[in-house]
């Protein structure tokens, strides 16, 4: 989508960049706005020109969906792909939103000091989850019933976790509005 920027008192919304329409995550890190687009590139906004300054170069990766987490004072970007001949086979079954069909996750860090991307294979006991409008980063050794390593998301239907050691998905087998903890953190786990 495209990247806006209203301050205090503004009256509308003011577009930052006008040329690059595919933003696909904000969050605010160490202080300062960062986006990424769907090419995975970092950008930050200087918000006294309402101006991006790019900080990193494209992610490697070809996922089609980018989320921003941030963790342990870390910033890392989370890779989705959608599984294309479901997505075919669903959308004209329609049986479900033909984005829903994730096949997999890829994770990488940030090298702040080089502005390059790392390849990240396990996350210990993090556990990421990943919002609609938020996706934040917990740790499961503080949080029952969740598992590190892990990746947790929604697709129409339920929520899902998908486990970066062996790749699998797996359909969470818990009711996640119980969780207060998560629950305040995260508006997609509504009851």
């Amino acid at each position: 989508g495209k990247l806006g920027l209203m301050k205090h008192g503004d009256q509308n919304w003011k577009l930052v960049d006008d040329k690059n329409f595919y933003y696909e995550d904000v969050i605010v890190f160490k202080g300062q706005f960062y986006v990424t687009d769907r090419w995975g590139t970092i950008s930050w906004i200087d918000i006294s020109s309402s101006k991006l300054i790019q900080f990193s170069s494209p992610l490697c990766g070809f996922g089609n969906k980018k989320h921003l987490v941030e963790s342990c004072g870390s910033l890392y970007v989370v890779d989705r792909y959608y599984d294309c001949e479901d997505m075919r086979r669903n959308y004209v079954a329609r049986n479900h939103d033909p984005t829903d069909v994730v096949k997999c996750f890829k994770v990488y860090k940030l090298d702040e000091e080089w502005g390059k991307w790392v390849d990240v294979k396990n996350l210990s006991d993090r556990a990421f989850i990943l919002g609609q409008s938020c996706n934040f980063s917990v740790s499961t050794k503080e949080l029952i019933g969740y598992e590190g390593n892990c990746i947790y998301f929604r697709d129409s239907f339920d929520v899902l976790m998908y486990n970066l050691e062996d790749h699998k998905i797996t359909i969470v087998d818990f009711n996640p509005c119980i969780d207060k903890t998560l629950w305040c953190h995260a508006p997609w786990l509504r009851c």
